[in-house]
């Protein structure tokens, strides 16, 4: 059995032309992933999670304005190298997409069952009465009630949750390879956010699939996620494995980010601790560390330059003062 990653990233770029000059929204990152695990991808809003993904699937391109670079490999084979038609197919087949917000991601004016029965039709050759039986099937699988007279409703006819169960049994009907989950849980509420992530966990255990799971919590990504990139201002500034990030962080973006985590330890009405200031403007880089003006441990040499990755083992990270390093 080949030790090839199922997906392999590297130096991707995104930049993208404004009215204040060009911005870099991914700067050079780089990941492997290796097939049936999950990659949680974290950070806060605007450090470039979802631009990344996106752009490694080309629903980030030329079209929208963008510069992409950078090499990405599906098992082996060059996405970016296929015309459009190809790489339609390789989402419709090979790579399934949950995005975060279902309600602009479904078709307002198109049955649920016709959603689901779309791609079985263009990628798997059904016919459309059984592509309708399948997503009957489908809607049944991901948890949804009644599924016949379900299929047969409009989107806003039914609740958040179940839009998302909806979008989770489109992106796994054709059997992806790669589950991509962009921030699947934004806008539901707590007990729904806990059932949606449950399913999704359990349908990549089910089916063998690898994933990328996109989320600003490391709280989620905590329990569901085999490994984690966390990324700042555009830049992969930690990567290991979960139980290494949670145990030993190197990077001091990382441990910020656990320390604001709440603990049921916690006595009530604890003050949660905050990162003090807020993320760079991209389209103002300087030529030291992203993160030093908000980092305790910063120093003359962080204003002055980017650090470059250091590879520790199997994790790497992107600091001049990695905590606990060589302990």
């Amino acid at each position: 059995m080949s030790d090839a990653p199922f997906l392999s990233v590297r130096d991707a770029r995104v930049g993208f032309a404004t009215a204040r000059g060009p911005l870099r929204a991914v700067d050079g990152v780089s990941f492997d992933l290796q097939a049936g695990r999950t990659l949680g991808i974290v950070g806060e809003s605007g450090s470039g999670k979802s631009v990344l993904v996106r752009s490694l699937i080309g629903l980030v391109g030329a079209a929208s304005g963008a510069e992409v670079a950078g090499q990405v490999l599906l098992d082996g084979r060059d996405l970016r190298s296929l015309s459009p038609a190809e790489l339609r197919g390789v989402l419709g087949r090979d790579i399934g997409i949950v995005f975060q917000d279902p309600m602009t991601s479904l078709n307002p004016v198109m049955k649920i069952g016709r959603q689901i029965g779309e791609g079985l039709r263009l990628n798997r050759g059904m016919d459309a009465a059984a592509a309708a039986r399948r997503a009957i099937e489908l809607l049944a699988e991901v948890g949804i009630p009644e599924p016949e007279r379900r299929a047969s409703q409009y989107p806003h006819e039914m609740s958040g949750g179940m839009r998302q169960r909806v979008a989770i049994a489109i992106a796994i009907a054709c059997e992806p390879r790669l589950l991509i989950a962009d921030e699947p849980t934004t806008a539901l509420d707590v007990t729904v956010q806990r059932q949606i992530l449950d399913l999704l966990q359990r349908e990549q255990r089910q089916r063998g699939m690898a994933m990328i799971l996109i989320t600003h919590d490391l709280g989620v990504a905590a329990g569901r996620a085999d490994d984690i990139m966390v990324m700042y201002a555009g830049r992969a500034v930690e990567m290991a494995t979960t139980r290494e990030i949670f145990r030993s962080p190197r990077m001091p973006y990382t441990e910020a980010l656990l320390r604001s985590l709440p603990r049921l330890s916690d006595p009530t009405h604890t003050r949660l601790s905050a990162i003090p200031g807020r993320p760079p403007d991209l389209a103002r880089r300087t030529g030291g560390c992203s993160f030093a003006p908000r980092c305790r441990y910063r120093d003359t040499r962080c204003d002055e330059a980017q650090p470059a990755e250091t590879r520790e083992g199997g994790r790497g990270y992107a600091c001049f003062h990695p905590i606990g390093a060589g302990a």
